[in-house]
């Protein structure tokens, strides 16, 4: 029983694989952003790593090595807002209705997508992690911190893609999944300390950047970054990503299944 739902998956998250490969456009606008910013963003403000005490807050000087970690999160942010917008083509196409029929546990078409998801944002935060490498950016936790990183990221990944399918499956519209995929991540990215460190924030934002999850997450990426690894913020972060994936993938499981079974 557990091998056939397996293969389930695998033939979903084969699919969407094959989709990949055959409009590899997408894998590139994902990446568009995230690369200006870390190309141009980095060099307006490379100013910023000579603020008194910014070094001592943060572990270095460069300014481009700290905000690596915003750019890692921009592009899988990015990336998993497709998941909702590629659930809404399937709805528009007809490929859910044939779904409805098919002799395949309904779980496993959400499963293998967002598994499909999760190998995308490897590839492109791979290609962040290779370029910041190219450009000087340092990795103080070396391959293993790599390796750590795109684990992290994948996890994140997967859970951030819950909050854009839920609202693809509840609005059935890609451009309200665009437009709230992009108002919930930007202001949360600013509003963290992936931007800036959080002694060097308004009051007002640290209290927000507290609270803030996309905060722990650029700490876990920061810290294998910059420091070294450090196992408290690693683990926030897991802690961080698991009730994200459990809220988001929850409900979005509860729609999905309102979409396939009436």
């Amino acid at each position: 029983m557990r091998m056939e739902w397996g293969s389930e998956i695998g033939v979903v998250f084969y699919r969407w694989i094959i989709k990949l490969r055959r409009q590899p456009i997408y894998l590139f606008f994902s990446l568009v952003q995230p690369l200006v910013w870390f190309l141009l963003f980095t060099q307006a403000f490379s100013a910023i790593g000579n603020i008194p005490g910014f070094e001592q807050i943060t572990g270095t000087s460069n300014y481009i090595t700290f905000f690596t970690a915003a750019v890692i999160i921009q592009t899988i942010a990015s990336s998993a807002l497709q998941s909702g917008i590629g659930m809404v083509n399937d709805l528009d196409s007809g490929y859910l209705d044939k779904m409805k029929v098919a002799p395949i546990r309904k779980s496993s078409i959400l499963l293998g997508k967002v598994l499909s998801d999760g190998v995308s944002i490897v590839i492109q935060v791979a290609i962040i992690i290779a370029l910041a490498l190219i450009v000087g950016v340092n990795i103080a936790t070396g391959v293993l911190g790599i390796v750590i990183i795109l684990m992290l990221a994948m996890a994140f990944g997967i859970a951030w893609s819950g909050i854009s399918l839920f609202v693809g499956l509840r609005t059935k519209s890609t451009e309200t999944t665009l437009s709230v995929g992009l108002l919930t991540t930007f202001p949360l990215l600013f509003l963290s300390t992936a931007v800036m460190p959080k002694e060097l924030l308004p009051t007002w934002v640290q209290n927000v950047a507290t609270v803030n999850p996309i905060s722990y997450i650029a700490d876990a990426f920061q810290g294998l970054i910059i420091r070294g690894f450090e196992w408290g913020a690693i683990g926030n972060a897991i802690i961080v990503i698991f009730l994200i994936g459990a809220l988001s993938l929850g409900a979005s499981i509860i729609l999905f299944r309102r979409a396939v079974y009436r």
